[in-house]
């Protein structure tokens, strides 16, 4: 099992044969991740941008850098479309934000009939390290880019999505909470209400693949400390991989704040669709888009091996 980003990037560097289409390429952190992937020889990448722009960046004594191929496409929606056709015809495994705008990409992603869309529910799935004590493993969670207020059913599919990110990574039970800001189940708080219907359908087999419990506050989630002081029989309790949070808003800052408060390393995948879907932010560093990347790859190579 795959359970820190060592891990994660030793294990992308076995995978061969994958493709990163990234749309638009124009900022240096963005060509630093890619500098240091094409170094790696982690995988190959098509840069659809401007052919002058990323032009300057790569090519050396003449010739470019390893594993790396440019189309010119002057202008973000021309490098946009030409990037999904890319992805649609086979050519490219992994579709990786840019510098264009996300609502901008993903708007042009589900309103796409076929390839990278598939009429299942995308979600973003955040994974970092948890070094408390003695414990090494890593927490996802979701979802913190694309549902903005999920109700119970889409709370299915949000953590049928992330368990296969926990599947892909080894992981084959994985310890799924559902976060509301207490552990009890209140009448007037629906994602108590909604954590408490989850865990039932866990337990009634309706969702396979993982244990489901909840509603637990973030600290009886992940703290074993914490849950025994609240005095939580449960298999999640305190020992929890991936976190379902309320919304967008809780789950996106509750990511962001592992690296902006604790310093913690972040990668991010976009699952659901045909193939994985990377979207750092232009405010990421270059490593962290770097581990996007590798986690990328991994997700590419867990669809091969379902379809």
């Amino acid at each position: 099992m795959i359970n820190n980003f060592d891990q994660l990037l030793e294990r992308a560097s076995t995978i061969r044969g994958k493709r990163v289409v990234v749309i638009f390429p124009n900022n240096e952190e963005t060509f630093s991740a890619i500098e240091d992937a094409c170094k790696m020889r982690l995988t190959e990448f098509v840069l659809v941008g401007d052919e002058e722009t990323i032009g300057k960046r790569f090519l050396q004594s003449g010739e470019l850098a390893c594993g790396i191929k440019i189309i010119h496409q002057p202008t973000i929606p021309k490098a946009l479309q030409h990037s999904i056709e890319l992805v649609k015809d086979g050519l490219g495994d992994i579709l990786m934000k840019g510098g264009v705008d996300t609502s901008t990409m993903m708007k042009a992603i589900l309103q796409d009939a076929a390839g990278v869309k598939t009429g299942r529910l995308l979600s973003d799935i955040f994974i970092m390290e948890f070094p408390q004590r003695t414990a090494n493993r890593f927490i996802m969670i979701t979802d913190g880019g694309m549902t903005l207020a999920p109700d119970l059913k889409n709370k299915i599919e949000l953590i049928n999505n992330a368990v296969k990110v926990a599947h892909a990574l080894g992981n084959k039970v994985p310890k799924v909470a559902v976060l509301s800001a207490t552990e009890f189940v209140l009448p007037n708080l629906q994602s108590t209400l909604d954590a408490a219907a989850l865990s039932k359908m866990n337990e009634r087999g309706q969702i396979k693949g993982c244990i489901v419990d909840g509603p637990f506050a973030l600290d009886n989630a992940i703290s074993e400390d914490a849950a025994a002081e609240k005095r939580l029989n449960s298999p999640v309790a305190g020992k929890a991989e991936i976190l379902i949070a309320a919304n967008i808003e809780s789950a996106n800052s509750l990511a962001k704040s592992t690296t902006y408060f604790a310093g913690l390393r972040l990668a991010h995948v976009i699952v659901g669709g045909g193939v994985p879907i990377l979207i750092p932010s232009r405010a990421d560093r270059s490593d962290a888009k770097l581990l996007s990347i590798a986690l990328g790859m991994i997700m590419s190579e867990y669809y091969s091996t379902m379809n």
